[in-house]
Formats: structure tokens, C-alpha cells, sequence
């Protein structure tokens, strides 16, 4: 474990190492910031329960669904993998009925067609194309012959010989003079089939959906859904490098946790306090998961320093330092190449 000695020294031996201690200077006392890194994922079990009827037209088979007697005391074993999704279906112990339907078959009679199968329909229907106005231009239709051809409108090629009164050239096409052709959908017959029985004069019972029989019983349902909490700490006072140099090279200890296992003994009072809230369980928690990496952190200020800061963690061997600029020194370089900008683009103004 990292102490204040040790981040020292180790500050010390990176000003040596890079040949920088006769300008520098090594630094004899230093503002040391310790930072506890904490990075993990909680994974949990949220477990509902909800009950209701249910109901089932027709035959169905239940018998391989588990029963229970009182929902909220009913046991199902935890699920092995807490990153999955788990339903269980259940039936109330007693709750099953069976009942036939009072139609007996399923079918009850159209009341389309009050069970006849068919419909009147008006045999005959207005002539498309003469709409019956001009059906005949001698007898309009009647059979007698009750005027002459009206003047501008001679016998042609286009008219038919009336089948009411037998005058030649004077009829609709069509009618041949009647006014009327047969209806289409029954063929002049005076009846066309049901559309809603096709003939049959019965349609489905709506009770029972056409099966006859209905099954209805009360239906537990036990739901498993993971919710996954990624936690990282501190959130914000160590930059990005430092964070990234110390997941890489750093050497973190390693926590996984159940829902039974407790926080290990040897953890220090600043993790403890980050991890411990976490590990509070949710509303339907039923398990959980937690793996944790938490790694001890120091900045270092040094006063002969003032433009550096040093970042040290343990690694597996000795402690590693990461040297970064100071806000101040991040400042300055910002403005140093905001001012070189400004200067660029006025140059480019005055020779173009």
C-alpha cells in the first residue's frame, strides 16, 4: 500500500531518471492529494409476481405448468445467470374450470339471415346504360307502341330491336327495351347467399369463439429482469490520462460479491464508504453481483515544480509515476497557441 514515503520516493526517482534533477531540483516536501479509484458493475435479479384470470376458448392443456397455493410464498430457485430474463408461469392449485357452452356445437344461427342462408334481393336492377329513360323510343318500355320517333333522334345503327313492343332500331342495346337487366349478384333469381353465413344459415357463438366449451383458471406469473449499475469513482478531480495509465498499468484488487458475501475485512475505510452504498439492495431484488477494482492514487504538487503535476499508483513491481501539466501550465500552452493562431490568420489577411 502506497504511503507518503513511497509517492515521494518514487517522484524523486522519475526527476532522476529523466536526467532533470540539476534543473529541477528534487523536491524534499510535496502537497500529496490521495484519490481512491473504484470501478465496477453490480448486476441484480429484480423479481415481480402478479395474479389474474385467465380464460381460454376451447380445450387446453395445463397440466405442465407448476402449481402454488399463496403467490407470494411460492418458492423457484434463483436463476443461475443474473444477466438473463426469467418468466415462470403458474396455475392456482383448485382454480381450473372446464364449462361447455350452452350453444353445445360452437354454432348459433345467423341473424344476418335468420338462420335461412340466404337473402331476397330485387331481381332486376336499373339499365346502366339507359338508365330507363329511353329504353324504347316508341313504347318506353310498356309493350305499346305509344308514340312516334321523336324528331332528331331516328332509328340507328346503335339502337336494338325492342323485345316489349317489337319495334326495330328503337331500343337500349342493352335493356333490348325493358329498363331493367337482371341483377348481377343473384341473376335474377330473387335470392343471393348470405355474405356473413356463406349458405350455411349459422355463424360462430361469439361466447365461445366457436368452440363449444371455455376454460378459465387464476394465473401466477414470477418475473426475473436484470438491472446492471456501472460505478466509477471519483466522477470528476482526476484527468483522463491518469485515469487510463492507472487502469492499464496499475495494480488494482479485485472484489466479487454476492447478495450473501459481505465487503472483504481488509478493505480500507475509503473504499468501504464508496462501495458499501451501492450494496444496497433494490425493491425485488431477489440476487445479486458485484465486482469490484478499487486502486489508491496520489497527486503530487511540488512548489520547485510549480508548472508539473504527478500522478503515482502501485503497479506490480514498483510504483509508477505519470507526469502532466498543471491547470496553470494547460493554460498558458492554450493561450500560447491561441495567440499563434490570431497572429497566423492576420498574416494571411494582409497577403491576400
Amino acid at each position: 500500500m502506497l504511503d507518503e514515503k513511497n509517492v515521494l520516493e518514487a517522484v524523486r526517482r522519475r526527476i532522476e531518471g529523466r536526467g532533470e534533477a540539476s534543473k529541477l531540483g528534487l523536491p524534499d516536501t510535496a502537497k500529496i492529494t490521495w484519490h481512491s479509484l473504484l470501478e465496477g458493475e453490480i448486476v441484480r435479479s429484480i423479481e415481480t409476481r402478479r395474479q389474474e384470470e385467465r380464460k381460454h376458448y376451447g380445450p387446453i392443456d395445463l397440466s405442465d405448468r407448476p402449481e402454488y397455493d399463496t403467490l407470494a410464498r411460492h418458492r423457484v430457485a434463483l436463476p443461475k445467470d443474473l444477466t438473463t430474463t426469467q418468466t415462470v408461469t403458474l396455475v392456482r392449485r383448485g382454480s381450473v374450470t372446464e364449462r361447455s357452452c350452452d350453444c353445445s356445437n360452437g354454432k348459433t344461427a345467423c341473424p344476418r339471415c335468420q338462420g335461412r342462408g340466404d337473402l331476397a334481393c330485387d331481381p332486376f336492377t336499373a339499365c346502366v346504360a339507359c338508365r330507363g329513360i329511353d329504353s324504347c323510343l316508341r313504347c318506353d318500355g310498356t309493350g305499346t307502341r305509344n308514340r312516334n320517333t321523336p324528331d332528331g333522334q331516328q332509328p340507328g345503327d346503335d339502337r336494338a330491336t325492342c323485345r316489349q313492343c317489337g319495334a326495330p332500331d328503337a331500343a337500349c342495346p342493352t335493356c333490348c327495351g325493358r329498363g331493367r337487366t337482371p341483377c348481377s349478384t343473384c341473376d335474377g333469381h330473387g335470392v343471393r347467399d348470405c355474405p356473413d353465413c356463406d349458405r350455411a344459415g349459422t355463424v360462430p357463438h361469439q361466447r365461445c369463439k366457436g368452440t363449444g366449451r371455455t376454460v378459465t383458471w387464476i394465473q401466477g406469473t414470477i418475473s426475473r429482469k436484470p438491472l446492471t449499475e456501472k460505478i466509477k469513482h471519483p466522477k470528476t478531480g482526476v484527468p483522463y490520462l491518469a485515469w487510463e495509465e492507472a487502469r492499464k498499468s496499475g495494480d488494482w484488487h479485485r472484489a466479487h460479491l454476492t447478495h450473501k458475501d459481505t465487503l472483504p475485512a481488509d478493505l480500507t475505510d475509503a473504499f468501504r464508504n464508496l462501495a458499501q452504498p451501492h450494496l444496497a439492495p433494490r425493491e425485488g431484488e431477489i440476487a445479486r453481483q458485484a465486482t469490484f477494482t478499487y486502486l489508491r492514487l496520489a497527486r503530487v504538487e511540488a512548489h520547485q515544480h510549480p508548472h508539473r503535476v504527478y500522478y503515482v499508483f502501485p503497479t506490480n513491481t514498483s510504483p509508477q509515476v505519470l507526469v502532466l501539466p498543471s491547470r496553470q501550465r494547460t493554460w498558458q500552452i492554450t493561450a500560447a497557441a491561441l495567440g499563434a493562431l490570431l497572429v497566423l490568420f492576420l498574416f494571411l489577411r494582409l497577403v491576400s
